[in-house]
This record gives structure tokens, sequence and C-alpha cells, in this order.
């Protein structure tokens, strides 16, 4: 009896249609659960990037797809080989090899870029349903912040840390950046969907962009949920067909953060010093010799996040005695901690917590130009592009990789390592699609 159940349930199996998926669907499948991935720890998100490289690149060998590289990709790979050099130059004498081999390891980050841009060039992979996962997984974060916030335990048993709400994150003070990188794919898939005669599309696309906003609100992550507020901004001006939508979404979203902020004290801590920022980093980059001035900057500066301001200072000091090349990957707290017997004033942190910053560190001048002539061709392919079409999808479409690039980019947010696991993946791949979006193939 249990073989003929077995027999039956094998049989069941076989009508399913997933043995028989080809290996283009099963790549489209790994492709559109980035975002479901992206909510699991490290490890898990080494293992997929892996398989997903050898699997994809294992393929377009076998079907013999000619890979198409473009001047772009080409800036990429001389990128990470820079920083693989600038390691060894500066950091190979020190016989920290597990250094050196991170370095080569970060070569993935390339490997999927140009992956991703081929995929989408021949059209192998898509965006629309990855907006789908997107929308579903911001969603789902932003409840299970809710449900933190005010129930004191996330939906996997998780309680606050240190006064942080992170959900399915545990004790990794990341949900709010989470869910501004994918913001915008998730209103974007509003746009793609199909509704029903009882769901409005209209009202829809405001529910989205609030709750999305409350999410990032209620992690307490400051430069979050600003990125998100300059987003929906940027959306206003472009989105010439959907302005009342997101005008809408704003007016809510200053609504409920003015009800939350005077409500909640968690909130209005993390909130009510922001406008400390300015003033003291204009006192920071001056000569101050009053001593209960500078004892006044230090109290401040954990409240109003001129921690970061202290650090930016750092990295700049750092960066200047390697100008040229860099010191290699992971190289700013070690290089901090020696310099800091010379320059007490100096705050050193694992990372500078700065894109451009990190870059001049770890690459140098060198390591910058291509950078920035990367970024240079993208937006520059992006004008001309927009300018010549009509509002359409497709147009849409461009606009919001475009907004995810210029909120990713911003020169002056903090941001953690483009050189880890979590933040280096999320970051390449918003990038890669973000370029991808313009290169395809004309079939």
């Amino acid at each position: 009896m249990v073989r003929l159940k077995y027999l039956n349930s094998l049989l069941m199996f076989k009508n399913l249609k997933i043995y028989k998926l080809y290996p283009s669907q099963i790549i489209g499948i790994l492709f559109n659960i980035f975002p479901l991935i992206m909510l699991m720890p490290s490890g898990y998100i080494t293992f997929y990037i892996a398989f997903f490289i050898i699997y994809s690149y294992t393929f377009i060998f076998i079907k013999k797809i000619k890979i198409k590289i473009f001047f772009i990709d080409y800036l990429i790979f001389i990128f990470f080989i820079l920083s693989i050099i600038s390691t060894i130059i500066n950091q190979y004498n020190t016989t920290n090899y597990i250094i050196l081999w991170k370095s080569i390891a970060d070569i993935r980050f390339a490997l999927l870029f140009l992956l991703i841009r081929n995929l989408f060039y021949y059209k192998i992979i898509r965006a629309n349903i990855i907006l789908i996962f997107s929308l579903v997984c911001a969603i789902f974060l932003s409840l299970d912040i809710f449900l933190q916030f005010f129930y004191g335990k996330d939906i996997l048993g998780y309680p606050e840390i240190n006064s942080r709400y992170s959900g399915v994150f545990g004790d990794e003070a990341i949900a709010g950046g989470y869910i501004q990188k994918f913001s915008i794919l998730a209103i974007l898939s509003c746009f793609f969907l199909k509704f029903s005669k009882l769901l409005n599309k209209k009202l829809f696309i405001v529910f989205v962009a609030t709750i999305l906003a409350i999410g990032i609100l209620l992690t307490l992550d400051r430069i979050p949920f600003i990125i998100y507020f300059s987003s929906l901004f940027l959306l206003l001006i472009l989105f010439k067909n959907n302005r009342k939508q997101i005008f809408l979404s704003i007016l809510l979203i200053i609504f409920f953060f003015l009800v939350i902020y005077k409500n909640n004290d968690l909130v209005n801590r993390r909130y009510s010093p922001i406008y400390h920022v300015i003033k003291i980093a204009i006192i920071q980059t001056t000569d101050v010799s009053n001593n209960k001035q500078n004892v006044k900057l230090e109290v401040l500066s954990m409240d109003s996040g001129i921690e970061y301001f202290k650090i930016f200072n750092s990295a700049i000091y750092v960066f200047k005695n390697q100008f040229w090349l860099g010191s290699g990957t992971k190289s700013y707290l070690k290089s901090c901690v020696k310099l800091i017997k010379n320059n007490k004033n100096l705050l050193c942190a694992p990372h500078p917590h700065n894109i451009y910053l990190e870059i001049l560190i770890n690459q140098g001048i060198a390591g910058m130009i291509i950078f920035v002539t990367f970024l240079t061709l993208l937006f520059k392919k992006y004008y001309f592009d927009l300018t010549k079409m009509k509002m359409n999808n497709n147009k849409l479409l461009k606009i919001s990789f475009m907004i995810i690039l210029m909120t990713e980019l911003w020169p002056l947010r903090s941001y953690g390592s483009i050189f880890q696991t979590v933040n280096g993946t999320l970051f390449w791949f918003l990038i890669s699609i973000s370029s991808s979006n313009l290169l395809t193939k004309k079939i």
C-alpha cells in the first residue's frame, strides 16, 4: 500500500513539467529569485552567485553562444584586476594571503556583470518577472518590520536589536537598505501588472509606495529613507503620466512620518538630530581649538550621524598616502590604525562607508578614473535613449533603472562595502541590470 502511494506520487510529479524545464528557463528562474536569495544569510548568497555563474556560463559554452563584449565590460574587468594588482603591491609582503584571495575572488562581480549583460543581450532573461519578485519580497519585509516594531518579534521570532528593526535579517541592520534598493523595481512592477476590476491600479501604486516608505522608516535607517523619498521625487518629475499617484504617495508618507515621529520616541530620537549634521560638518572642517567645542562635537556625533563625516575625513587622509593605485582590498582599517598614531582625530572603521572613498583607497586615482568613465558612458547612453523614446513601458523601465543608478551612486550617502558578499552582490547586480537595459540585441 505504501509502495502504491509512492508510485502514485511519483506519477503525479512526472505529470508536472518541472523536470522538463529547459536550461534557459532554469537560468531565468535563478535570475528572478535574486530578491528572495538576498533575504538569506551570506553563505546562501555566496553559493547562489557561484551556482548561477557556473551554470549560466556552462550553458553559454555548450550552446556556443558568442559572448558579446562592449567597452564597458572591459572597464569593469580592468577595475577589478587593478584591485588585485594594488593588493599584491601593498599587502603581499604581509603574508596575508587571505586578503589576496578575497581580492581575486572579487572577480566574481565582473563575471556576474558580463553574464547578466549577455543574458539580457540575447534575451535569455527579461526584467518582468524579477519586478514581481521585488514587489513581493519588499512588501513581505516591510510587513515583517511592522510586526517586529509593534509586537516585539518578527515572523521568525527575531526581536529588535539595539533599538534597530531588521526583520528576517536578525542582528544585521540592513533591512532599510534592502527595501530601498528594491523599492523602484517594486513600484515599477505595478505598471506592468494586470489588475482585476476589484483592484484599482492607481490606488495599488499609492499603497505600495506608502507601505515601503513606512517599512523603511520603522527600520530606523535614515539614509535609505531619505534616498527612497528622493527617488519618489525623481519619479514625480520623470513619470509624467503617473504624477497624481506619486504625489499622493509623497503626501501620505509625509503624513505618516509626522504622526510616527510625534508619537514614537525611537523614531523621534533617530531623526530629530539630523539638522545638526550640516552645522557640525562645517565645524568639522574648521580648525577647532576650543576644548568645549570639541566635547560638544563628540557628544552630538553619535546622535546625529556626524560620525560618518569623521570616517569620510579619515578615509581621505588614508587615500592620500597611496594616491595613484590605492592600497588594495580591505586595506582601509589596517592603514587607518597605522596612521592614527600620528593623527588622533582619525576615526577608523571596517570600511569607509562610501563607494567613491572605498574605490580611492582600494584602487586610487586610477580606479576612480575607470569607474567614473564607466558611469559617464552609462548616463550618456541613458540620456540619448530617453530623449529619442516616446513614453511607453520600455521608457518607464529605462527611467526606473536610471533612477536606481542615480540613487545608488549618490556621492554623499553612506554605503556598505561594494567588495563584500551581501552589499557587493546587491550593488553589482543592480549595476548589471541597469547597464543591460541599454544594450540588448534586436531580434
